[in-house]
């Protein structure tokens, strides 16, 4: 019986050692195998590319001297101020006003909005909606915040009440009242 006592003795410190071996290899291994956490991750990113800020289903609203001017709604905006744009994208809405009252809607797929001149460029399915009803189509449009007016050198359609027409080129006020088309086709 003592003999066998002993094997199991022996067994068991020679398992012992083997473990205490594949801890010691293991560690070695893992330290050998560390890199340098502290250093930041490489990328190959332009930091003129990244937005200074980003927000999703933002509001924003334009206003002069405490009157509101315009509201844009948007799925997402991401400011680049080095560029001194603001992209919109995700199916904007922008209602403008006039005396407390929406006027007319403009809706696009996406657009940017610069900076300095609080100016709206509208791309992509452009449509805009006055009170009356009449609807303006295109694929470009641009909205002058200091005349409060809009504008395109793109095709367009525009439908009212009375009329429709189609042309290159256009120029109204925000509500659509007094436009003018440029290259005009359509029935009168």
């Amino acid at each position: 019986m003592k003999i066998l006592k002993f094997r199991f003795v022996k067994i068991k410190s020679h398992f012992n050692i083997l473990l205490y071996l594949t801890i010691i290899g293991f560690l070695i291994f893992s330290f050998l195998s560390c890199e340098n956490k502290l250093e930041p991750p490489r990328t190959d990113l332009n930091s003129e590319e990244i937005p200074d800020q980003e927000s999703w289903e933002p509001t924003v609203v334009f206003s002069d001297s405490g009157t509101v001017k315009a509201i844009l709604r948007a799925g997402h905006i991401a400011v680049f101020n080095k560029k001194g744009y603001t992209l919109v994208d995700s199916n904007a809405i922008v209602d403008f006003y006039r005396n407390g009252q929406i006027v007319s809607t403009l809706s696009g797929k996406k657009g940017i909005v610069i900076d300095s001149t609080k100016d709206i460029e509208m791309y992509d399915s452009v449509v805009v909606v006055n009170k009356e009803g009449s609807i303006l189509k295109t694929e470009k449009l641009i909205w002058n915040n200091k005349t409060q007016r809009v504008s395109t050198d793109a095709f367009v359609n525009i439908k009212t009440p009375n009329e429709e027409i189609e042309g290159n080129g256009f120029e109204s006020d925000q509500n659509l009242k007094n436009y003018i088309i440029y290259e005009v086709t359509g029935t009168f």
